[in-house]
């Protein structure tokens, strides 16, 4: 069968998307890439936000009206919480929650058109089953891959409804971790990324546990020929020991992403968030000590830690000082960009619950000051890793030249080189910048491929 497979959302649901997609391959179906010519269309969805339920129905309703005939499928996090409204568009034949994804590859040779939804969802979704059952995906056309290695979310955080579509935290073993870090690398997968719903609780559920400070110095032990980097974590989670171990290994990348949410300690209380905004201020002095920031002068020997943060604006009883606390934070810190989020109220959550609710206006005008700074944070770390040596996995080419990321996640453009191809990690030294984003010349002296 023709299967087209839409994916909304986190890194866990591109994993898990991915890995389906892997499964059915095997099973000797065809992916497409266009609604109309599938025979059998899966949505994985997302709830994180409203913006996400809505994109979630709009593409649901495009495969209903552009392609009929075809079964459509949902699934993911959104059919989890939210079930009963998506069964109320009609033409949706199977709605599937996290607990049964897995199952979708087994299934879907049973599938057919439904009068109405057929709803294969479990009130609870926590089980080891969701995450173990996915293998990782393979796919020697990618140089990148995600690997899931945690799932669930023991926080409740008061503004998130993710722990109630994804369940409490479970973590994959040590020992599968390797052995499916070994399987991406015998694919010739160059990067892997460590994502989980909540990365920073990976294993504290194993028996004994077992925390991801110890899970990457685990990997030290083994020989990789990839790089490994890891998404989102708080501030809490990320300590000297986890920095230094990235700064001496062959195999970490010098990048993190953290989801700070704001620059206020009122708020982050609201949040129920577990860290505060000082100790935010003491992991960037910690990092300092290993690694040039943007702010760090010459020599420039190594490239710029990346230092990411994720930012919601908004949040209920947020006020003007909350928000000018925030972009202060924002703006005397060595932050490298933002991702910036539009408070959403998620029924079921304790902050939809709360009073004092900022007008949508003032949160439109706040998001935008805040996209202005990133532009400039943007651009501040291009030009902060101009003359340094950094290593690109070229990812793809278009017209003349090579694209891909160096290990702190700087897009790079780079010339090619009759050695140089697709999927190598490269030794590049930062040029110049143009209207692409930052220009790489080769450095002939290396041993190419490597």
């Amino acid at each position: 069968m023709k299967i087209f497979i839409f994916t909304l959302g986190c890194r866990a649901n591109q994993y898990e998307s991915d890995s389906i997609s892997y499964l059915l391959e095997k099973e000797g179906h065809v992916l497409v890439t266009k609604i109309e010519e599938a025979d059998i269309c899966i949505v994985n969805t997302c709830t994180v936000t409203h913006r996400a339920d809505y994109d979630s129905r709009r593409i649901l309703r495009k495969i209903i009206k552009n392609n009929p005939s075809a079964i459509c499928v949902a699934t993911g996090c959104y059919v989890q919480v939210a079930y009963k409204r998506l069964a109320e568009i009609e033409g949706i034949d199977y709605l599937i929650g996290n607990k049964e994804k897995p199952l979708i590859p087994k299934l879907i040779s049973t599938f057919t058109k439904q009068k109405k939804p057929h709803v294969l969802v479990s009130p609870n979704p926590t089980a080891f089953d969701t995450l173990i059952c996915f293998p990782p995906p393979a796919y020697s056309k990618h140089t990148r891959a995600y690997l899931k290695i945690q799932d669930g979310c023991d926080s409740f955080c008061a503004y998130c409804i993710v722990p109630y579509a994804r369940g409490r935290t479970r973590s994959l073993s040590p020992d599968e971790v390797i052995k499916r870090i070994f399987f991406l690398q015998n694919q010739g997968i160059k990067e892997v990324v460590f994502t989980g719903i909540h990365l920073g609780e990976y294993g504290k559920d194993l028996f004994p546990a077992f925390s991801l400070v110890e899970l990457l110095k685990h990997l030290e032990k083994y020989d990789l020929s990839l790089r490994i980097r890891l998404s989102s974590l708080n501030p809490s989670e990320i300590n000297e020991e986890m920095v230094a171990l990235i700064a001496r290994s062959q195999y970490l990348c010098p990048h993190l992403h953290i989801s700070l949410q704001t620059g206020s300690d009122k708020i982050l209380k609201k949040m129920r968030r577990c860290y505060s905004v000082s100790q935010f201020k003491e992991l960037i002095e910690i990092i300092r000590r290993y690694f040039p920031l943007v702010d760090t002068p010459t020599p420039r020997t190594k490239p710029v830690f990346a230092l990411g943060v994720d930012i919601i604006v908004g949040f209920p009883g947020e006020t003007e000082e909350d928000f000018y606390q925030t972009y202060t934070l924002i703006k005397d810190l060595p932050v490298s960009y933002c991702h910036i989020f539009s408070y959403s109220d998620r029924p079921g959550t304790m902050a939809s619950k709360m009073s004092n609710k900022v007008p949508q206006e003032v949160i439109k005008d706040r998001v935008k000051k805040l996209r202005t700074l990133d532009r400039e944070k943007r651009q501040a770390f291009l030009q902060a890793n101009l003359g340094r040596i950094v290593h690109v996995l070229t990812e793809q080419k278009k017209g003349n030249y090579l694209i891909g990321h160096a290990e702190n996640y700087l897009p790079i453009w780079v010339t090619p080189h009759k050695n140089v191809k697709v999927n190598q990690i490269i030794p590049v030294k930062l040029a110049y910048l143009t209207d692409k984003g930052a220009m790489g010349e080769l450095l002939t002296t290396y041993d190419i491929p490597r």
